[in-house]
This record gives structure tokens, C-alpha cells and sequence, in this order.
């Protein structure tokens, strides 16, 4: 099997999703790519700019299984990756509908009932 671009695949892995297909999503991650990736992947993956932002979030604690090569080159799993890029895509659809509640809150946390 080729490659498929990193953008391709978000593309196509959204797609899938939004079809309820995620069994199909399931089986194309694991036949197209490695288990663990660079922060440059990561980044890709994640649609940002700088692999120096997912070393950010990987600060933050977004990639607690994230781990040092001997060189000192960082890995992040790709499930952890995937598990943010999903995050992501629901805050992205969130903000669409302009459903700013934030995730696990209900109504009356936010704008408790008047007396």
C-alpha cells in the first residue's frame, strides 16, 4: 500500500467518522501507519504548524504516554495523537453550532436556574 499524505488521511479519517464508519477508520490506521510518531508527524497529523506545539501540549500533559528516544527525540503514541486530533474535531463541530458548553457540563452549571 502507498502512502497516504497525513492531511489525506484526516481528510479521509473525518469522512469515515462523520459516515459512522469508524470500524473502517480503525482498520486504515493501523494497516497505514506506525504505531508511534515523530512531533513533526504528530504535528501533521494534528494540523498545526510547528512540531514545537505538540511539545507544548505534550508540557500541558496531552501525550502522557509520550516518551525520549537515547537520541532525545521525542515519540508520541498514536493513539494519544488520534485521541487529541478527535478532541479537536469535536470542538471544531462544537463551535460550528456554536455549542460552547463545555464538555461533560449540563445547562444549569453554566446558567443556574433563577430563584
Amino acid at each position: 500500500m502507498s502512502a497516504i499524505s497525513p492531511t489525506l488521511l484526516v481528510d479521509l479519517t473525518a469522512a469515515l467518522r462523520e459516515a459512522g464508519r469508524s470500524d473502517l477508520v480503525e482498520r486504515l490506521m493501523a494497516s497505514t501507519q506506525p504505531a508511534v510518531l515523530t512531533s513533526t508527524e504528530a504535528a501533521s497529523l494534528l494540523g498545526v504548524a510547528s512540531a514545537n506545539t505538540v511539545k507544548n501540549w505534550l508540557e500541558g500533559g496531552h501525550f502522557p504516554g509520550a516518551f525520549q528516544t537515547p537520541g532525545g527525540h521525542w515519540r508520541f503514541p498514536r493513539e494519544e495523537v488520534e485521541a487529541v486530533m478527535m478532541r479537536m474535531e469535536d470542538l471544531r463541530g462544537r463551535n460550528r453550532q456554536v455549542d460552547l458548553m463545555p464538555v461533560g457540563g449540563d445547562e444549569e452549571s453554566i446558567h443556574p436556574p433563577l430563584p
